[in-house]
């Protein structure tokens, strides 16, 4: 009885983090209740696992040394679970996938391909939508300050066109989705192709493909379309040079298909101004906000090198950033305006951020998650199936290069989730190992 309440809690909360960020994290609490009463636990012994608990383990260890360093005063430990600390409780979302039993992995797969298809439907109606669809159904029930429209691009033809976001609040955040399960639907294109599966389902598979293609473009997150090219390439990789799937003539067809897509994108390019807009900050066409990384940046590594070890602590960010980057002002009068007008929340590079927080340790650790991550691919022999729905962990790492998405809990909920399900199988490799070493 516990394990069926915890499956439909665990779905529950996969899927809805296409529709509501409380939501999912309501259902990952109870799903990780009927996870602790199950029966039967899984033994967590991967190397995912070990760098896992050490990553917050020297989270916590950082905490315990500011809030000593403050004077054992509690405010302290408040400030750091008010911020970059209140998001270790999504880290139950990678434990709880651990309870899912050998017979239902197939059911837990295609959850995720549920979660992804909400992700690409309700994307392709907000570029259609003057409205935030978030605010459509939460209008229902609450008055809600917040701003109602979605950013308006222009027009194709007579049609108004909008940067779709789905149902979350921003674009970054859902162009942080996006690059999740983009790799999946070209792959699941592939995989089609390659079967010889029938032509109804090879078509339906490059119908979804060239929806998420469309949303992907129009949302215009270009740190989470670098993270989609990265997996997508690394995904490549492992087809042609270690399982030796894609042959020269599979390569010539990519090829076209790749061509004829730039084409159509080159022919919207000269016709419409909307996609116009889309498509120039792909190819140096500055943002507004492009120079305010530099400048967050410039602010941050003096935190870096006064704090090497513990970092400056959870909850600290903003204060020390502000006088950072009074500093950095007085030093370069003459950039002033940019280093006060400059976006300033977190470092806008996941491993700056973690790093001035909680020291160069935690920027080891977080390289080496990443490393563990591309060895499980690489050397754990995963079915292709779960590959191509788990290399958007692999992006993950390098759209953080340009943006926090580590401490956007839309999106780590996400990447523990996906992470958590491929961890399943390292888990059963790890078995299957011990048994022929015994």
């Amino acid at each position: 009885m516990f394990y069926r309440i915890y499956r439909s809690f665990l779905t529950l909360s996969i899927i809805s983090c296409a529709l509501s960020v409380s939501l999912s994290q309501l259902f990952l609490l109870l799903s990780f209740v009927f996870f602790l009463f199950l029966p039967e636990k899984p033994k967590l012994r991967s190397q995912l696992v070990k760098i896992l608990f050490l990553f917050y383990v020297w989270q916590l260890v950082t905490v315990l040394y500011h809030f000593a360093a403050s004077g054992f005063d509690f405010i302290s430990i408040k400030h750091a679970f008010r911020d970059e600390m209140k998001d270790i409780f999504l880290v139950t979302a990678f434990v709880t996938v651990q309870g899912i039993k050998h017979e239902d992995k197939k059911y837990l797969y295609k959850t995720f391909f549920i979660f992804a298809l909400v992700i690409v439907i309700t994307g392709f109606i907000s570029i259609f939508s003057m409205t935030r669809l978030s605010r459509l159904i939460s209008d229902l029930y609450k008055i809600s300050a917040s701003w109602p429209y979605q950013h308006h691009y222009g027009k194709i033809s007579d049609v108004n066109i909008y940067l779709p976001i789905g149902l979350m609040n921003t674009h970054l955040t859902f162009g942080g989705l996006l690059a999740f399960i983009f790799p999946g639907f070209v792959f699941r294109l592939y995989d089609s192709w390659y079967k010889k599966e029938s032509l109804s389902k090879i078509s339906i598979n490059a119908i979804l493909l060239l929806l998420v293609a469309i949303v992907f473009l129009f949302n215009n997150a270009r740190s989470s379309l670098l993270g989609a090219l990265v997996s997508t390439l690394f995904g490549i990789y492992i087809l042609i040079f270690i399982d030796k799937d894609i042959s020269k003539k599979m390569l010539k067809r990519i090829g076209i298909f790749i061509l004829l897509s730039l084409i159509v994108v080159y022919t919207g390019y000269k016709t419409t101004n909307a996609v116009k807009r889309v498509v120039d900050p792909l190819f140096g066409g500055e943002k507004h906000t492009d120079s305010g990384r530099t400048f967050i940046w410039d602010s941050t590594f003096p935190l870096i090198e006064k704090n090497p070890i513990f970092g400056i602590g959870s909850g600290n960010y903003q204060k020390e950033i502000e006088i950072s980057r009074k500093e950095k002002e007085k030093e370069h009068k003459e950039l002033s305006f940019f280093y006060e007008v400059t976006q300033r929340g977190h470092a806008h590079n996941d491993y700056f951020h973690l790093t001035a927080v909680y020291g160069t340790p935690q920027g080891i650790l977080y390289l080496l998650l990443f490393i563990g991550i591309l060895y499980t691919l690489l050397n754990g022999n995963i079915p292709k199936e779960i590959r191509f729905m788990t290399y958007g962990l692999v992006g993950f790492f390098f759209s953080g290069l340009l943006q926090c998405y580590f401490q956007d809990d839309e999106v780590l909920i996400v990447f523990y989730f996906l992470l958590g399900y491929l961890n399943i199988y390292a888990e059963s490799n790890h078995k299957n190992e011990l048994k022929l070493e015994g």
